[in-house]
């Protein structure tokens, strides 16, 4: 099985992985189960509701795959090269390119089909579209550790990372799992203007800018509508990369070399006044293989409108 390891290392560091780690897939720790209910029960999830329901199916990688044997985390580096000028309001650099759903499951298709055609077995891919402990998964399988703004940190690349998983039912030896938190200077929590970070790397998502803009249906009301009113909330039309860009672990790493996650000048350019004035159509043709579909026009034209109206 050392040689079915090294194939699917090699496979997918070829596909544009950084970094590939193996866990045996099993149940979650006690602690991480107790973690992410604890999370739950508090409502930092805020209106995620999908995450209350699917709380028993990610304490088992088994409920994804049924007999999987190994989880196989995944990193892939979207590490810009250049950020949006400051007098633009803010887009989430995980967005500048096309989305990364389609792009790393396009990319691991094909290897994971000729490991499955010569080794057997069954084959899942997952990118962050299943009920996965995914940043659980990235550390049990020694790919990173966790940062104290939720995000893994992975050695020589640092936090501008997408996780993905392959799940499989041939056994495969783990790898060792790294430490759980990075070493915690603070830069992150301190510098988060709207106070949703805890110094246990857990994120509050009723304050957290990315939630509000992406994740949320509807209009602020009540503490989301302070946070939208605040400075930060006003200059910011999708997502937010703060916590990021004050990590140690992100100076002088390099950009991308994955030429889909390279910054696309629509979406460098792109200003609250265009996104105010677009309709179904062109909001449909403009975000076309973008991630920011994802806040639908509503949502879209709401924080547009929020950095209109309270400049």
């Amino acid at each position: 099985m050392d040689r079915l390891k090294t194939e699917i290392r090699e496979s997918f560091l070829s596909a544009g992985a950084v970094a590939v780690g193996f866990a045996r897939s099993e149940p979650v720790s006690e602690e991480e189960s107790a973690r992410y209910s604890k999370w739950i029960e508090e409502g930092k999830h805020a209106g995620m509701e999908y995450m209350r329901r699917h709380v028993e199916l990610k304490l088992d990688p088994r409920n994804v795959l049924e007999n999987a044997a190994t989880v196989i985390s995944l990193a892939f580096s979207y590490a810009p090269e250049r950020f949006r000028d400051d007098s633009l309001p803010v887009v989430a650099s995980y967005a500048y390119g096309e989305d990364y759903h389609d792009v790393i499951r396009r990319r691991l298709s094909p290897p994971v089909e000729r490991l499955r055609n010569t080794y057997g077995g069954e084959w899942r891919i997952c990118v962050d579209s299943a009920p996965l402990a995914e940043r659980y998964w990235a550390l049990r399988s020694g790919i990173g550790r966790l940062g104290r703004n939720g995000s893994v940190i992975v050695d020589n690349f640092g936090s501008y990372i997408f996780l993905a998983e392959v799940m499989t039912t041939l056994p495969v030896a783990p790898d060792e799992p790294t430490e759980a938190l990075c070493a915690g200077c603070g830069a992150c929590v301190s510098s988060c203007p709207v106070k949703a970070l805890d110094a246990d790397g857990s994120v509050d998502s009723r304050r957290c800018l990315n939630y509000l803009t992406i994740e949320h249906r509807g209009d602020w009301a009540g503490d989301a509508l302070e946070v939208m009113r605040s400075d930060a909330g006003k200059h910011t039309l999708y997502g937010c990369d703060v916590c990021q860009r004050v990590c140690p672990h992100n100076v002088g790493i390099k950009p991308t070399g994955m030429e889909e996650f390279r910054a696309k000048d629509g979406i460098m350019s792109l200003r609250a006044e265009d996104v105010a004035a677009m309709t179904q159509a062109d909001f449909s043709a403009f975000f076309r293989g973008s991630a920011m579909k994802r806040a639908k026009l509503d949502g879209m034209r709401r924080n547009a409108l929020n950095v209109l109206n309270r400049e």
